[in-house]
């Protein structure tokens, strides 16, 4: 693995209709062809951007709390959100992923999008899907599953990956697994230039109190408290990219990205459709590891064996 290289990386936020991906698909090569008019390399869409992000068919009520640890629903349990289900595909050789692969060679540009993987056991997990022109590069797994419904729905990941994309080496963390630093600093330290954050979060209901400008601009500040700290602890451009929503009812947006500085490099004012653009600088890349910080050479690893005992300070987080 080579070099960073400079590149254009662009975002595309938009509002997904859960469990019509002919119709998602549609709106990725309408975003992916404004990203490569715009001079993108790479685009990427937020989690679940294929199938839609919603557990619970909105047509019939829940009958019971999800229990378990997932992977596929027991129709015992009385969840009736099967729906998620026939969404499921394997990958790479699934209808979506080809799709995408065929949107990367029709745009000349690497694609990445969420989708619902459907695994050969028979097991459902919320994946990442990488792919370019020349074909399939990988996908990722989400590790760790917001308590209730993923943890009942969907299979855990068990690693995080770094893929070689051509430009760059990019990590991917999927909404709720970014709250974890130490899957950030194992992709710094892993060799990732770029983390991916795809997410489905920030809605409107956490900031019903106010209008939508002032939603939105409490969920960019909620962002930005960790966002900020995780590309500048490891020093990598953090991407991130999140569902919006039409009128800022549902998702708020506030896709961006921050350079290892851990400064605000791009971002887009819209709560709904948008694409956007920003420069990632290779030399900044290296000027900021070279001159200002570089945390990962002076860690003490020797110290930090606990993290790794699941009992260790199991008595304070009862």
């Amino acid at each position: 693995m080579g070099m960073m290289q400079s590149f254009r990386l662009a975002l595309g936020q938009f509002e997904p209709v859960v469990a019509d991906k002919r119709a998602n698909l549609a709106k990725m090569g309408e975003l992916s062809a404004r990203a490569a008019e715009g001079g993108a390399q790479v685009v990427c869409f937020q989690e679940q951007a294929v199938c839609g992000y919603r557990f619970r068919d909105p047509e019939r009520e829940k009958v019971e709390p999800c229990v378990g640890d997932g992977g596929r629903i027991s129709p015992a349990w009385g969840v009736v959100a099967d729906w998620m289900y026939q969404m499921a595909e394997p990958v790479p050789d699934g209808p979506s992923t080809q799709e995408l692969i065929k949107l990367a060679r029709k745009h000349k540009m690497v694609v990445m999008a969420g989708l619902h993987e459907l695994a050969e056991d028979n097991d459902v997990l919320n994946a990442y899907v990488i792919v370019r022109p020349d074909g399939f590069v990988g996908r990722y797994h989400k590790v760790h599953r917001v308590p209730g419904d993923e943890h009942s729905y969907f299979k855990g990941g068990q690693g995080f990956g770094v893929f070689d994309i051509g430009p760059c080496r990019v990590g991917v963390l999927i909404c709720y697994d970014n709250h974890f630093p130490e899957a950030h600093r194992i992709l710094a330290m892993k060799g990732a230039h770029v983390i991916v954050m795809p997410h489905v979060t920030a809605g409107r209901s956490l900031w019903k109190q106010t209008d939508v400008p002032g939603a939105r601009e409490q969920a960019r500040q909620w962002i930005l408290t960790w966002l900020r700290a995780r590309a500048f602890d490891n020093a990598v451009y953090c991407a991130f990219v999140n569902q919006g929503s039409d009128g800022g009812e549902g998702a708020l947006g506030c896709s961006m990205v921050v350079n290892p500085e851990g400064h605000v490099m791009a971002e887009t004012d819209q709560t709904g459709q948008d694409v956007v653009l920003a420069e990632i600088d290779a030399k900044l890349f290296y000027d900021v590891r070279r001159r200002t910080h570089h945390y990962q050479r002076y860690r003490r690893p020797e110290l930090y064996g606990p993290l790794t005992d699941p009992a260790f300070g199991a008595k304070w987080l009862a």
